[in-house]
Order: C-alpha cells, then sequence, then structure tokens
C-alpha cells in the first residue's frame, strides 16, 4: 500500500468513465483515500478534474503504448478499468497490472474476454497475491450477490435450481451498444468462448425457453449476457455455499408478448447482418462511444433484479433493485467495489486470484451498497 495513489480510474473521459469519477469525487474525501484519473487526452482530462469537488490527479495512459500503462499500474493500488470494450483493449492493461503488482477491477459484460481473463490469468494472480475482478458494475454485482443470498438461505446438501429476472425501464450509451455489437460478431464467427463447468448429474434443468411465469406474472427471455458466467463461476468455487447439484437460468421481463416480438425481432435481425461489415460500420457510426442517455432520462431509470431459488420444496427470492443501472448504479458499484477490496486489503483479509465479485467482496459490500441506497433483501 505504499504507492502513490490508492486508485486510478483508466477510461475517466468516457461517458461512464465521467460518471465513475462524479461518484469518485464525491466519496473519496469520506474514504481518505488518494486518486487520479486517466486517460490519452490532457485536455479532456484537465477539463474533468476542474468539474470536480475533490480533484483527482491526472495520469496519461494509453492502451496502444505499454510503456504509459506500466507507468500508470506501477503508480496505483487499485486499477479501476472503465475502457472498453475489453475484447479490443482490455488484455494489455490487466497484463500491465500482473507485471507491477496492481489490483484490477472493470466492468466488462464481454463474455469471451472474462474467459481468457481467468483462464490465462487466475494462477499468476492467486501466486502474487493480486486480486482480478471482472464485472463489478450492473454487469454482473446484481445477479451474482442476488443468487449468492439466495442459495444461502437453501439447505446446501440439496439441489438447487436458481431463476433470475431482470427488469428494466433504462436506455443504453453509444460504447455500450459498440461492445454488445462487437460481441454479437464475435459469436457470429464462433469466436465466443466460455467456461465449461461440469454438470452434475443431480443438477436441475432449468429451461431456457421464452415463457410465461407465473412467479413473476411477466414473460421470460433467455438473456445471453455475462452474468450466468459469473454466477456458474461462483457456484462452481464455492460448493460449500451453492452445493454441487446447482443450476441457474437468466431472464428479461416483458409484460406483454407483443413487447417480446418487439424486443427479440431486433436482436435477431442484428444477429443475421452483424456478419456483414457495412452493417457493423453503420452501427458503429450510429451508436458512437461518447454518447448516451441524459441526466433527466437516468434520474428516472429503474431496475428491479427478482431471484427465485428452489430445493425440494424450499422456496427462497432475493431483490437487488436500484436506479439507473448502466450508469449511474454501476458507478456506484465500481467504486464501492473498489472501496471495498482497498478495505479489505488494509485489514488483511483480501482473496486473491481472478475472482468473481462475490469471491472477492462479500458481504462487505452487500453492507455499503444497502448503505447507499440500493435494495438488497
Amino acid at each position: 500500500m505504499d504507492k502513490k495513489y490508492d486508485i486510478i480510474l483508466f477510461g475517466a473521459t468516457g461517458f461512464t468513465g465521467k460518471i465513475i469519477s462524479e461518484y469518485l469525487s464525491a466519496h473519496a474525501g469520506d474514504e481518505r483515500i488518494s486518486w487520479a484519473v486517466a486517460g490519452r487526452n490532457r485536455s479532456k482530462l484537465e477539463a474533468l478534474a476542474e468539474t470536480m469537488s475533490y480533484r483527482p490527479d491526472i495520469v496519461i495512459a494509453d492502451v496502444t503504448d505499454r510503456s504509459s500503462l506500466d507507468a500508470m499500474t506501477k503508480d496505483t493500488v487499485v486499477l479501476m478499468n472503465a475502457a472498453g470494450p475489453y475484447d479490443w483493449y482490455g488484455q494489455q492493461v490487466v497484463e500491465s497490472c500482473l507485471q507491477n503488482h496492481c489490483h484490477y477491477l472493470d466492468i466488462t459484460g464481454e463474455p469471451a474476454f472474462v474467459y481468457r481473463c481467468f483462464t490465462s490469468y487466475h494462477e499468476a494472480a492467486e501466486k502474487n497475491n493480486l486480486c482480478i475482478v471482472n464485472c463489478c458494475g450492473f454487469d454482473s454485482i446484481p445477479a451474482d450477490f442476488a443468487t449468492w443470498m439466495t442459495v444461502k438461505k437453501l439447505p446446501a446438501d440439496k439441489p438447487k435450481a436458481v431463476r433470475l429476472f431482470i427488469r428494466t425501464n433504462a436506455t443504453f450509451s453509444g460504447g455500450t451498444l459498440t461492445t454488445a455489437v462487437n460481441a454479437l460478431y464475435q459469436q457470429s464467427q464462433g469466436n465466443m468462448p466460455y467456461l465449461k463447468l461440469p454438470r452434475h448429474p443431480e443438477a436441475p434443468k432449468v429451461s431456457k425457453a421464452v415463457h410465461f411465469n407465473k412467479d413473476i406474472n411477466a414473460w421470460a427471455l433467455p438473456m445471453p449476457v455475462v452474468d450466468p458466467h459469473i454466477v456458474k463461476r461462483s457456484a462452481y468455487r464455492l460448493p460449500e455455499i451453492y452445493g454441487k447439484a446447482f443450476s441457474y437460468g437468466q431472464f428479461f421481463v416483458r409484460s406483454g408478448f407483443f413487447k417480446v416480438v418487439k424486443t427479440i425481432f431486433p436482436i435477431v435481425v442484428a444477429g443475421i447482418f452483424v456478419r456483414f461489415s457495412f452493417f457493423r460500420n453503420w452501427l458503429y457510426n450510429k451508436f458512437r462511444p461518447g454518447d448516451g442517455p441524459s441526466p433527466e432520462r437516468r434520474a428516472v431509470s429503474r431496475f428491479e433484479v427478482i431471484c427465485i431459488g428452489e430445493a425440494g420444496s424450499q422456496k427462497v427470492k432475493s431483490v437487488f433493485a436500484g436506479g439507473d443501472p448502466g450508469y449511474n448504479e454501476t458507478a456506484k458499484m465500481f467504486s464501492e467495489a473498489a472501496f471495498t477490496l482497498l478495505e479489505k486489503l488494509k485489514n488483511k483479509t483480501a482473496v486473491f486470484g481472478v475472482l468473481t465479485p462475490v469471491e472477492a467482496f462479500g458481504e462487505h459490500l452487500v453492507k455499503r451498497l444497502q448503505s447507499k441506497g440500493i435494495t438488497i433483501e
């Protein structure tokens, strides 16, 4: 803990990065941390820093310049990486952290990148007492923690079936949509690796089909997102809590069948045409990184995660809910995760390796988020 900064936020001038910067600035004083914002454009960083009440230092770093990444990661205890898409830019940042003994957190939602981090860097991170945690925002803290809380209330020795449902009225930024387009393209090319974990023969079957669910009284659409990768890895790594026979399904909630069709149709069309470069380029130009929902739109956005777990005759329901998921609450989750990690490092209770949010932060993060207005019950 003898580095110049406790936290550096990399990618601070992006749409999401600016919102994270605002949250860090509002809480850095109470947390008594030293911090900096980092990116490749000094003038943008200076303009951002001038708006901050708890002003950060400025660090110049570029993903195409490894020496600048190394200089940045040598100077901080924790690097918060908000510079995506991570499939394009993330690997060199993680490798710099490993080389320079810097703990790493990000807010990726990209399954291929998550897979590569775990399979490539877990042993090195564990050996060198480093904590690397992907998916520290709306992807995938609500799903990971709602599931963890649910299974803790079920008998450990019985097979468990967990179904998680997400409701939201939020919209998304150009950067998020760029990431989604790239993920769809990788999937269309068969380049979407995922961790193949062993399935217990007694694990209940959870259907992934579109269906009307009586527990939530709404339609449920399977979600091809990163959350199941994280949740299943938590289960695999923590069998004493989840049990060995564990199944999981995640669904997006729509109130009527017409809304189901309206949701599925553009995804199917994009899945077909994303194979062609002209279509991808059109989408990249239409939804540019840096654009996103206004403060007024984010102020009225909400999300609710409902997790229902069953083991034998027992059923448990957990709820994880809050405001705007992709930006305001992601900034909160990401920042509070970083504060939690600093606290655990100081108290010598940190766990090391490439970890899921549940593995890394546990009950400490739950209490922090509850104190900051997120419903977790």
